[in-house]
């Protein structure tokens, strides 16, 4: 590639009929300045692509950062779901002995409420038997008491003696 101080100091040789000099060096100048331009920015355009190569390269690294945090964080999703799963079946099974167990007590007490009932029962009715059994030996004893021949003189028929 040329650089534009070759272009400035390019010599043409002469030749009869041939171009003007002035112009040839003012048109070479001229080239040689654009070329100067043109060189300084693809230097400036090369550094500025690099700085951005350099961007790109840190902005993919963040991205695949955030990419893998990404399956991190769906990975522990899964695994909080299924641990969360797991717990809630876990809590769950507990619930189910803790009623079982509840269930279990409360159909004990019943059959022991039961039972004291029967037994409660059963004394009342043997009570109600006795008194029963009590008021009428009573009534009976009333009966023979009334049906007593009571002699004038204040005596009983059935005094001591004749007892």
């Amino acid at each position: 590639m040329l650089s534009p101080i070759e272009i400035k100091k390019q010599e043409f040789g002469r030749a009869m009929r041939g171009y003007d000099t002035s112009e040839v060096r003012s048109f070479l100048e001229t080239v040689a300045d654009e070329l100067e331009k043109l060189s300084e920015d693809v230097r400036s355009k090369t550094i500025e692509i690099e700085a951005l190569k350099a961007e790109l390269t840190i902005y993919q690294r963040i991205d695949q950062n955030m990419k893998d945090a990404l399956v991190n964080a769906q990975e522990t999703l899964r695994g909080a779901k299924v641990d969360g799963k797991r717990e809630a079946e876990l809590v769950l099974k507990e619930a189910e002995l803790e009623a079982e167990r509840i269930i279990t007590e409360a159909q004990k007490k019943g059959r022991q409420i039961q039972q004291d009932l029967e037994t409660i029962s059963d004394r009342r009715n043997s009570f109600i038997r006795k008194l029963k059994t009590l008021l009428r030996s009573e009534l009976e004893l009333i009966q023979l008491l009334e049906g007593e021949d009571l002699s004038i003189d204040g005596k009983s028929s059935l005094s001591p003696k004749n007892k």
